[in-house]
């Protein structure tokens, strides 16, 4: 070597091999680049509008009002009625309907900032937030990238540019919920390019981790899409349920969310179950008749999806009764599933997948006839009560977060998210699936990992489930009467309204509890610990 230049001596039949070296390897502490992808309705999505005569930003997510989710909207296509939507950020801390700071909710702040600890640290070169319009299809996200204010920005370009700066030449992918399926499309295509000998970025990710990724699904989708259950942002001032499911209806990564075909072959309860009365209702009974008291199989299950007991799309703010979902739409979803959900990692890819636990979490809902309250003589209506599980964290059940490694090829980690409330609130708002990685014991878990330190013996992660040694007490109306509940400290759970206005929104101050309005029923859990304090 002289002068950062190798020589190699030539002889007959050989190559002479000439090599610049621009720079020294790297001896210690050579950890991977991180490149992070956010779940869906975490990345803010904005457009230009005119103000008299200046061209300023608007902020269309997180909204500011039901407007600014209409101006959202798609077409039955799936496009965009609007265009010129971009993204620049992922959602840190929530800034409606007030500004972020002590009011804000925390999203990825903490991660963020443990993640830009790393970099000043030295520990590695650089992480790169990967905000998208999570309207788009996943594929579409992989294929062609999201569009930013200064134009589109690709996903893998933004690979490539991890792994160049990389100490070690690696880069890990994190992934949260909806980011985990395009973690999972963005390898497959990659797997799919190193054979065709199109490049070897596959090569250079070492290091995949999921955390709360409905990876085949989850059933508060179907409650989500079909009724824009779940969706409501302050009680409806922000976001409603009407203008939830509308835009649900045309958007392909909502559809992308939906139950798999795994996921029935798997998950043994049913995601939607159905109930007639000993007289026929007449407003069930063709459901029972088509599709018996549960789903028994993936065909009947899109049949129901579909409408296929015969039902008509509802008016638009008839949000009690479900839609038809789109087949184009639909089908689109079924064929990302049916790639990813048979994806199989490359044996150098260490896979490590992350389940919330310890939640309230949507299981499945049913469909019954219900005698309608609002005038004499008004008959029966279709109403729908929900089955929880405490197997999830609120949104995502555990069999779907962790499938891939139900066959071996990935290891599968518990985050006691139950435990986590009870220890940290009211001093840190409550985690669930929104702000899953925003818990110091998971932040540690994650950047041990990004170190390569062991990651065992830490508080709240563990690879064995958490034992589960509480009861819960549920508690239903349907009525128009108010439900409340109070701890001895007097922190409540329940909705909030105010006197002299329609302005209403959701407490959930008691540790680990939960309150819904699902149908025409409201919902309260607590956890039993509670209850004795």
């Amino acid at each position: 070597i002289k002068n950062n230049i190798v020589h190699a001596d030539t002889f007959p039949d050989e190559i002479e091999i000439s090599v610049v070296l621009t720079g020294e390897s790297c001896v210690g502490d050579c950890f991977s680049n991180v490149l992070f992808l956010p779940g869906l309705q975490a990345s803010r999505l904005y457009k230009e509008k005119n103000i008299l005569g200046a061209i300023v930003e608007d902020q269309l997510w997180e909204p500011n009002a039901n407007s600014d989710v209409e101006a959202l909207y798609l077409n039955v296509d799936g496009a965009s009625k609007n265009s010129g939507i971009y993204t620049s950020d992922i959602i840190k801390e929530t800034n409606t309907p007030v500004s972020a700071g002590f009011a804000g909710q925390n999203i990825y702040k903490s991660f963020s900032n443990k993640m830009d600890s790393l970099v000043s640290d030295g520990q590695i070169t650089e992480w790169k937030p990967f905000a998208y319009d999570w309207r788009q299809s996943v594929e579409d996200i992989v294929t062609n990238g999201t569009f930013y204010e200064t134009g589109e920005v690709s996903l893998i370009n933004t690979l490539q540019s991890l792994v160049g700066s990389s100490k070690n030449g690696k880069v890990t992918i994190v992934a949260h919920s909806n980011g985990g399926l395009i973690a999972k499309t963005l390898l497959k295509k990659l797997q799919n390019d190193k054979i065709a000998g199109v490049n070897n970025l596959i090569d250079s990710v070492d290091v995949l981790i999921l955390v709360a990724v409905p990876e085949i699904g989850t059933p508060k989708a179907v409650a989500g899409i079909l009724h824009g259950y779940g969706q409501e942002m302050l009680h409806g001032w922000l976001l409603d349920e009407t203008r939830a499911r509308e835009l649900g209806r045309n958007m392909i990564s909502a559809f992308g969310l939906l139950p798999s075909r795994e996921y029935l072959n798997r998950v043994s309860a049913s995601p939607v179950t159905f109930v007639d009365s000993a007289i026929p209702s007449n407003v069930s009974t063709k459901m029972v008749q088509a599709f018996g008291s549960a789903i028994s199989s993936y065909d009947e299950y899109k049949s129901f999806l579909f409408g296929g007991e015969g039902r008509t799309n509802p008016k638009v703010g008839q949000t009690n009764l479900p839609i038809n979902l789109s087949t184009s739409l639909f089908n689109q979803a079924e064929n990302l599933h049916n790639g990813i959900d048979a994806f199989i990692p490359p044996e150098s890819l260490r896979v490590i997948e992350v389940a919330g636990w310890g939640l309230d979490t949507l299981a499945s809902f049913e469909y019954y006839p219900k005698l309608c309250s609002t005038s004499i003589g008004c008959g029966m209506v279709l109403d729908q009560r929900p089955r929880f599980s405490i197997d999830g964290d609120g949104t995502v059940v555990v069999p779907s977060a962790q499938y891939m490694s139900l066959s071996g090829n990935a290891e599968k980690y518990w985050e006691d998210l139950e435990q986590i409330n009870d220890d940290k609130f009211p001093l840190a708002p409550g985690a669930k699936h929104a702000n899953i990685l925003e818990p110091t014991s998971v932040l540690e878990f994650r950047s041990n990992i990004i170190q390569e330190v062991s990651v065992t013996n830490l508080q709240y992660v563990s690879d064995t489930i958490p034992v589960d040694s509480k009861n819960r007490f549920r508690l239903s109306i349907h009525s128009p009467v108010t439900l409340d509940a109070y701890d001895i400290e007097g922190n409540h759970t329940g909705k909030v309204c105010s006197p002299d206005s329609e302005f209403c929104y959701i407490e959930e101050n008691i540790v680990n509890s939960s309150y819904l309005e699902f149908g025409e029923g409201k919902y309260l859990n607590l956890p039993e610990d509670q209850m004795v304090k």
